[in-house]
This record gives C-alpha cells, sequence and structure tokens, in this order.
C-alpha cells in the first residue's frame, strides 16, 4: 500500500526469490468477486510453478493492487477511485477515459520496467462493454511495445461482440502478444480468426488437471445442494425472471422428488458479488423452508468452505460452477449468458448447461442414489478437455522463458524472449 512501512507481499516475494524474473499480472483483483479472488491465487500458483513471481496489477484501473493473502480472506484491495465528470456525453467519457489510461500507463512504466513480462488473464478482459478494458489493452500493448517485454494473454474470454472501436484495440493488443491462449474454445475460435493463426484453450486458472486425479470425494451426511443466484449483465438481463423462474423450478422438483428420504438441504449463495444480493433474495423467499439457508460469503475460504460441505452445486456465475468441480462436486450450470454454456462445452459438460426451459431434464440426476455416477461421468469428460494441452504448452513455454531470463547475464537486458 502507497506510503505504508509494511512491505507488500510483491515486495516480499521478490525478497525471497531474487533470482527468478517477475511477470505484472494484470486482472480484476480489485473487486469483491471472490471468483476473481480465486483467479488471482490460482494464477499466482501457475507461475510460480513455472518459475516465475507475480506482482499484482488492476487492468480497469491500470495501478497495483494490493495482494490479497493466501486464503483469499479480507476486504476488497482498496484503490482511489476517479470518476469522470458527471454530465459528460458517452464519447467524451470514452475520449477523457482512454486519456486517462495512457496518463496511468506512463505512472507505472517505472515498475514495469523493473520486472520481465507483463500478463492479461485470466476472466472475460476480452470483453468490450464500452471500450472499458480494450483502452486499457490497448495502453498495456503500447507499453509492453516501449519497455521491449514479453506479453501474455492467458484464460481470458471475451462476451458479446466488439465495437468497431473495441475491436481495432483488442486486435492491436493480440498482435503484441507473445503468448495467447483461451480460456473457452468458443472465444479461442474467436482469437483465431483475428489472429489468423490457432489459439490453444487453456482453460480457467481455477481449474487444473490435478483437480481431476485421484479417487473421488465422498457425500456428505446430510444432502446438500448449493444454489448460486446472479443478477444477468446487459443483454442478457432481460432474462433474469426466467433464470430465477428456472432455478426454483428446478430446486422444487428436487426436493419434492426426496419422496420418503429427508429432503436436502439447499443453501443458496453468491459469490461476492453486491448486485446479486437482491436476486438471492427473491429466489430465497420463494422457495424459504426449515432446510433452505441463504449465505452471503465474503471471503473466499468462506465460499469454498460451503462448497466442501455440498453434494451438488447449481451455479449461474461461472466461478460458483468452477470452484465447486475444483472441489469435486457434480455440478449443473444455468445462465441466459452465454460464458458459462461456453465453458462447460470447453470442459465436455455441454448437457449439464441446458437451456433455462429445459432445465428440469436435469432434476432426476440429482437424486443421491445417482451422484456417484454423476460424479464420474463429468470427472471423465473433463479429463477429455482440450484445456490441458494448451495449458501444458503454455507451461513450457513459461518454464523455458524463465530459465532463459535465469540464464542470462545482468547486463542483457530485458529483451523479448525468443522461446518458440
Amino acid at each position: 500500500m502507497h506510503g505504508s512501512s509494511t512491505p507488500t507481499v510483491a515486495r516480499k516475494r521478490r525478497e525471497e526469490t531474487p533470482d527468478r524474473p517477475g511477470v505484472a499480472a494484470f486482472g480484476e483483483w480489485n473487486t469483491a468477486n471472490l471468483g476473481d479472488r480465486a483467479i488471482y491465487r490460482a494464477l499466482v500458483q501457475f507461475f510460480e510453478e513455472c518459475g516465475w513471481r507475480v506482482d499484482a496489477y488492476g487492468l480497469g484501473a491500470l495501478k497495483p493492487t494490493v495482494e490479497l493473502a493466501a486464503s483469499g480472506g479480507g476486504t476488497a484491495p482498496a484503490h482511489v477511485s476517479y470518476r469522470l465528470p458527471p454530465g459528460l456525453a458517452p464519447g467524451a467519457k470514452r475520449l477523457v477515459r482512454g486519456l486517462r489510461q495512457q496518463y496511468r500507463l506512463l505512472r507505472l512504466l517505472p515498475g514495469l520496467r523493473r520486472i520481465q513480462a507483463i500478463s492479461v488473464g485470466g476472466g472475460g478482459l476480452l470483453t468490450d462493454a464500452n471500450l472499458h478494458f480494450p483502452q486499457s489493452l490497448a495502453a498495456l500493448a503500447q507499453g509492453a511495445a516501449w519497455l521491449n517485454k514479453p506479453l501474455f494473454c492467458l484464460g481470458c474470454s471475451a462476451e458479446g461482440p466488439w465495437s468497431r472501436a473495441g475491436e481495432t484495440r483488442i486486435r492491436r493488443f493480440l498482435a503484441a502478444c507473445t503468448v495467447v491462449a483461451a480460456r473457452d474454445h468458443t472465444t479461442a475460435q474467436r482469437l483465431s480468426a483475428v489472429l489468423e493463426r490457432p489459439v490453444p484453450v487453456f482453460g480457467d486458472f481455477c481449474l487444473a488437471a490435478r483437480h481431476l486425479q485421484g479417487p473421488p470425494r465422498q457425500p456428505t451426511e446430510d444432502f446438500t445442494i448449493a444454489v448460486n443466484v446472479s443478477r444477468l449483465p446487459a443483454p442478457w438481463d432481460r432474462a433474469q425472471q426466467r433464470l430465477e423462474d428456472a432455478l426454483v423450478a428446478l430446486v422444487g422438483t428436487i426436493t419434492r422428488n426426496a419422496l420418503n428420504q429427508d429432503a436436502p438441504w439447499v443453501r443458496i449463495f453468491t459469490t461476492g458479488v453486491a448486485q446479486d444480493v437482491v436476486a438471492a433474495q427473491r429466489v430465497f423467499a420463494r422457495i424459504a423452508g426449515p432446510r433452505v439457508e441463504l449465505c452471503f460469503p465474503e471471503h473466499l475460504e468462506q465460499l469454498l468452505d460451503l462448497l466442501r460441505k455440498s453434494d451438488w452445486v447449481i451455479a449461474s456465475r461461472l466461478h460458483a460452477a468452477i470452484l465447486g468441480l475444483a472441489e469435486g462436486l457434480p455440478v449443473i450450470g444455468l445462465s441466459a449468458a452465454p460464458k458459462l454454456r461456453c465453458h462447460f462445452e470447453t470442459l465436455g459438460l455441454q448437457e449439464f448447461s441446458p437451456e433455462l426451459e429445459h432445465a428440469l431434464r436435469l432434476a432426476p440426476l440429482t437424486a443421491p442414489s445417482r451422484w456417484e455416477q454423476v460424479l464420474s461421468a463429468q470427472r471423465e469428460a473433463m479429463r477429455r478437455s482440450a484445456a490441458w494441452a494448451g495449458r501444458e504448452e503454455v507451461r513450457r513455454h513459461l518454464l523455458a522463458l524463465a530459465h532463459e531470463f535465469i540464464s542470462r547475464p545482468a547486463t542483457a537486458g530485458h529483451e523479448r524472449g525468443t522461446v518458440p
């Protein structure tokens, strides 16, 4: 934290691993979204396994972020927010913000000069929401060129269409990257068309091949279904009522199908996003009962603890699903937005992410008697995903590049890595 006498986590890492090359990792780590915090924790582990140390930066803010503890606890890192003057026309806002991002990039250059590479991802950071991310991506591409640093784009996805101005900036960023590997197969195809070369699938940082190894977990004593509720983003927000109706209908059917058995526990939860709270409260009110709970985890470990005490996850946010899969749970994905379904298709789980109108077809699969069968089927499907080969390709590249940097004389500079 600026002005603090306490060493930051990044500074401690530099002191503990002085021989490792450093990578500036840009993402949305400075929010309360527990999914983004989980990405950051998994990203640090991945880069450290590849021989790198990580410094954290916010992509939207283009500022260093106060790093979270390894447990993912604590409140979101504080950062000063500079809001644009009210009353500006949309075009003027985009112009002013673009200039501001260029200014912030200039302020970052001294810190970025000390590291050996720049990385963007993971998350939906190739999305064009009124040029929010594209302006930052274009600035980083310029900074990487000025400093002659390798630039990575790892585990990112693109949701929705790009504006002409947004596509221009995203193309400029992608062209500057030395490594591009997409989060899902749909994004990989989209980026392949832009770059005119194959783009591998990396998957999401939070789910690794090691999560699919070893014996499956055992069910809990009290059969529990964790139901994640979210507020859909634009332009899919018009389907919000349909999403909530589908969740209520599916949970109601599962409960009625319990017959003579005890009804399952139902835990309705969010993933730290404040905008999801009201939607979760509405769903809770519609299915409230003696075995129904409403949970709002504030820390990543609280969210993981909730999942570990569950047997099924019904998710409407991507990282509610991914973290459930990483914890060894069978998962159903329900959302009108394409991101969740795209990732399920990438993992070979498309049958578990149906259209909202077809959600009830999956109710029989959630019976306790089918639990082991469904879990085994999902794990086997995920083992066949192309994401693991793509990630291993990236891992080999980063390991070789780290070794290259370490092997250079101190006077060799920070020119781009030449590892194929």
